[in-house]
């Protein structure tokens, strides 16, 4: 008897709580309804359609998102309102600056600059922003020219052979200690062997992330600890931590010891000394916090690095025209032992940066960005976004909007030629986000790509044995990869040319 009491107690609780849940949110419970919504149930919501394997989530999201520009989904009994038109996006992105991930993304990467929200970013921004200043990516150029002379030497072990290899991994290596060396002024192998099981953690983190939304029964955090010790993943997020913060406890040892100084008038502006300096002069900025800032700047350069430049290495080895026509602009502005200069880098090879966007557009880096709206947002057609709403802006869709785009799911630099960038609404690529939480390491990125493609094709000839690479070869977590991988075939260029 005492538990059938205690139930029905519990059913009149649930009944309660949601009664004065729809009395409190009317007015955003009736905006919400101007937009479609799958069938939905009581506390599971309705993410459960996106549940299932990652490796075939982006079918079902098209599937799901196809037929709607707009959508509502509930993540348990909280609404999130699905954006996918570039106008609707902009509005969002220009009317709020808010970013709430639910604490799901937490445990694997922490709150700093990439999850914290708008108060919180601001702090880190401020902190962070010296750190790529032109000043300071002019500097990071040795690095780019150093890190991309190894990569190249890497690959003579398989030139001329006939081999077709996946490039990842050595790609995903390359930009570990690139960011690394740029970050803290001192080389990974100076650190500790860590830098490569860095990577394999930061890939698994971004995958659980995403399960982890899809998976309703996931969503309650004091059930997702038990998972994670369960399944051993906890591990994982040890290993993952362990780069950052061995590197951040051995500059403050540092620095604590008069080791290591820098004062606020002529300080090195590196990643790590802009780190602790808030966590000299900013409360908020704990050791814990630090630790997260490192991680998230280390995690997000590497990663979107790594793919743009794998994505477009395969891409120009399908595409031998192309390919030719990239070759002959790096040949055509530089010698062939020539570095890179900045300049190069922020105002040359302009059709290889067609090529790099193009890239991007495809294959983003970030499939969708999240915004809390703080007030109620218009949008182009009148209908109103209500303040305090999750948004889940749909940025990989977006960019493979046939309205924005001539042939939206064919690669072609041409998207990106000065005529047709002249015939689209400005800031039409949304991989690097766009207004305040902007990526601030876009710049950072964009170089340091553009050297790893001159390097590499300066030097080889790119083939591959995939006649066609098709949007049922991608699988997604945060962002757009492979399923094949990147396989890659290397001819020296005396050989390719004879």
């Amino acid at each position: 008897m005492n538990v059938v009491v205690i139930i029905a107690c519990l059913i009149v609780i649930v009944i309660l709580l949601k009664i004065f849940d729809n009395v409190k949110n009317k007015r955003t419970y009736e905006l919400l309804k101007q937009f479609p919504s799958p069938s939905t149930y009581p506390l599971i919501g309705n993410l459960y359609l996106l549940c299932g394997p990652l490796r075939n989530l982006l079918p079902r999201a098209d599937k799901l998102f196809e037929p709607h520009d707009r959508l509502v989904f509930w993540c348990s009994s909280i609404p999130v309102l699905l954006l996918k038109k570039h106008d609707d996006i902009m509005t969002i992105l220009t009317q709020s600056h808010d970013r709430d991930t639910l604490g799901f993304a937490n445990e694997w990467i922490g709150n700093a600059i990439l999850t914290a929200k708008y108060e919180d970013w601001k702090k880190s921004r401020k902190i962070l922003a010296p750190a790529f200043s032109s000043q300071m990516l002019s500097k990071y150029t040795d690095v780019f020219n150093e890190k991309s002379s190894a990569l190249v030497h890497k690959f003579k072990e398989v030139v001329d052979t006939g081999e077709v290899i996946d490039v990842w991994d050595h790609l995903i290596k390359t930009n570990i200690y690139t960011i690394v060396e740029n970050s803290i002024g001192v080389s990974i192998n100076n650190i500790d062997g860590k830098g490569e099981k860095f990577g394999d953690a930061a890939y698994e983190a971004l995958e659980n992330v995403v399960q982890r939304v899809i998976t309703p029964w996931l969503h309650p955090r004091f059930i997702y600890q038990m998972y994670l010790k369960i399944t051993g993943k906890n591990r994982t997020i040890e290993q993952l931590y362990h780069l950052p913060t061995k590197i951040l406890k051995e500059k403050m040892t540092d620095y604590e010891n008069g080791n290591y100084q820098f004062d606020d008038v002529d300080s090195s502006k590196l990643i790590i000394d802009q780190i602790i300096k808030g966590g000299m002069h900013e409360a908020s900025f704990t050791e814990s916090r630090m630790s997260d800032e490192l991680l998230q700047i280390i995690g997000a350069a590497m990663e979107t690095t790594a793919l743009n430049v794998c994505f477009t290495l395969l891409m120009l080895a399908i595409h031998q025209d192309i390919q030719q026509k990239v070759y002959e602009e790096i040949i055509g502005l530089l010698a062939d032992d020539e570095k890179l200069t900045p300049n190069h880098l922020f105002n040359e090879l302009k059709y290889m940066e067609q090529c790099i966007k193009e890239t991007s557009r495809m294959y983003s880096q970030v499939v969708a960005t999240l915004r809390r709206t703080h007030k109620e947002c218009v949008l182009k057609d009148n209908k109103i976004v209500p303040a305090n709403t999750l948004v889940f802006l749909a940025i990989h869709w977006a960019q493979h909007d046939k309205d924005m785009y001539k042939n939206p799911f064919k690669w072609d630099p041409e998207h990106f030629s000065e005529e047709a960038e002249q015939n689209r609404p400005k800031n039409s690529l949304l991989s690097f986000g766009y207004g305040p939480r902007s990526c601030l390491g876009s710049k950072y990125a964009m170089m340091s790509i553009k050297t790893q493609i001159s390097y590499i094709l300066r030097n080889y000839h790119l083939s591959t044995n995939v006649e066609e690479f098709t949007y049922a070869d991608l699988h997604v977590d945060i962002a757009i990869r492979s399923k094949i991988g990147y396989p890659i075939k290397f001819t020296s260029r005396q050989k390719s040319h004879q």
